[in-house]
């Protein structure tokens, strides 16, 4: 379980320049793949680039979240344009699909790392897929777009990909839209979950 830990970090902290202006030069098919079982498919993630560490540092600076409620490890793998939180070998973990990122670019990226991080800090991680959650999910990314001084219109950028109608896991758009905005205008009671 620590083995995880300690690989991850220190390849964390190779990606993190030391000093501003250093450049850390990263050979990604070098670094091996974690074999992560999400339902019934196995997939190869790797240490995420560090705009996503970033990114997750800032939210969690954002909603002033500390210690363990940050100790979690950012990873890239192919999902089919989709993000997961998941708990691996002991590990708080999320795992983004880069194909996102042209899709939602740099602000909606980081809302979608706010809305798995609320998913670890909501305690939704094993438990049974509800339609709630996504939407405490949904309100605690838009309260961490605004404190982080990011427009209404920001928060929103990964409308575009959320589905028009409800799955029995995934509420629909317009539920989506007035969850993240709620969140946006009211961020400590989104902090609630």
């Amino acid at each position: 379980m620590r083995t995880l830990a300690i690989a991850l970090a220190a390849v964390l902290a190779a990606l993190t320049p030391a000093h501003a202006g250093d450049e850390v030069e990263v050979d990604f098919d070098q670094v091996p793949a974690l074999h992560i079982p999400l339902g019934k498919r196995v997939v190869s993630a790797r240490p995420a680039f560090e705009d996503y560490a970033f990114m997750l540092f800032d939210v969690c600076d954002a909603l002033s979240l500390e210690g363990d409620d940050c100790l979690i490890y950012p990873l890239n793998a192919s999902l089919g344009g989709n993000a997961v939180a998941t708990i691996f070998d002991g590990n708080r973990v999320i795992i983004y699909d880069r194909e996102l990122s042209p899709l939602v670019g740099y602000e909606g990226a980081e809302m979608i790392i706010a809305h798995e991080l609320a998913h670890h800090h909501c305690g939704h991680i094993g438990t049974a897929p509800d339609p709630k959650q996504e939407l405490a999910a949904d309100a605690l990314a838009g309260a961490a777009a605004r404190l982080m001084g990011r427009s209404l219109e920001a928060a929103l950028s990964t409308v575009a990909i959320l589905a028009e109608r409800p799955s029995l896991t995934h509420p629909g758009r317009q539920a989506r839209i007035e969850a993240i905005t709620a969140g946006w205008n009211n961020p400590e009671k989104a902090k609630g979950c």
